[in-house]
């Protein structure tokens, strides 16, 4: 996927869970969504900044920290938790849907800086 294949990627996954933030029973989606934009806003931000990216989650945290990005990796790893516990386990508290939103924004702004 190209850089801009994966901006697109990004923007269309936020603006459907934009959508759904309102409803208590989407906190799962809102949860898995945010990590998937976060996913393509990495691609992009990391093939802009550095011309290369990674195709797939595993070791994500990894590839960043070898180009350097290791406030990037935290927030990545940060976020690839919160996703487990939301996708998988119980933690789908307005708490924690937010802690996802929040982490999202911050990978967004470094992607596009």
């Amino acid at each position: 996927m190209l850089a801009e294949s994966h901006r697109q990627a990004a923007e269309d996954i936020e603006q459907t869970i934009l959508q759904l933030q309102g409803s208590p029973s989407a906190a799962r989606m809102v949860i898995e969504g945010a990590w998937g934009a976060a996913f393509h806003w990495i691609a992009f931000g990391c093939e802009t900044k550095h011309q290369s990216h990674q195709e797939s989650h595993a070791r994500l945290g990894t590839f960043l920290r070898r180009q350097q990005e290791l406030t990037v990796a935290e927030w990545w790893e940060n976020m690839d938790r919160v996703r487990q516990g939301g996708w998988y386990g119980r933690s789908t508290d307005p708490a924690t849907v937010k802690h996802a939103l929040n982490l999202l924004e911050r990978i967004h702004a470094w992607a596009v800086q």
